[in-house]
């Protein structure tokens, strides 16, 4: 009967029987050795200097603006974005009333919501997710922009 597969794999690998396999010399540095390589020292990197990262390119729109990098610039353009989403939340406040308005169920026990008040809610549920979600994406993007271009996350706030 031969052996299985894996075994006979590990006694190929072992190699023959009864040969030893000899180890490599470890090689030994000596002072003489440390003479002749030092004159190619700064080759290796020992003395190289830590270059500064270069900032990120600002984007042509900024570019124009020629403060694209500074304080002011994204202080402004942060309050620009604060107005916008401003907007919209006052907007989602609105529609949020008028949701609870119509959806406190009525004086009279024998009115009932009708199909068509139930989809004019449901809709204006989706519109409220909706501006949540675009609010949501303009701040990221805003956040991705300015953090690509070098402005400090104090400036946006």
């Amino acid at each position: 009967m031969w052996p299985s597969l894996g075994l006979r794999l590990l006694l190929l690998a072992a190699g023959p029987a009864g040969v030893s396999e000899e180890k490599k010399p470890v090689p030994l540095y000596t002072n003489d050795d440390l003479e002749r390589v030092s004159p190619h020292r700064d080759e290796t990197g020992v003395n190289s200097k830590v270059v500064a990262a270069a900032r990120p390119a600002v984007s042509d729109r900024a570019a124009a603006d020629g403060r694209a990098g500074s304080e002011a610039y994204w202080r402004r353009q942060a309050e620009h974005l604060h107005v916008r989403l401003q907007r919209m939340r006052e907007r989602i406040d609105e529609m949020r009333a008028r949701l609870a308005e119509r959806e406190t169920p009525s004086r009279s026990p024998s009115r009932r919501p009708h199909a068509s008040n139930e989809a004019q809610l449901d809709a204006w549920r989706r519109q409220i997710a909706a501006l949540e979600a675009r609010m949501r994406d303009e701040e990221a993007r805003f956040e991705d922009r300015a953090r690509r271009e070098g402005a400090l996350p104090g400036w946006l706030r």
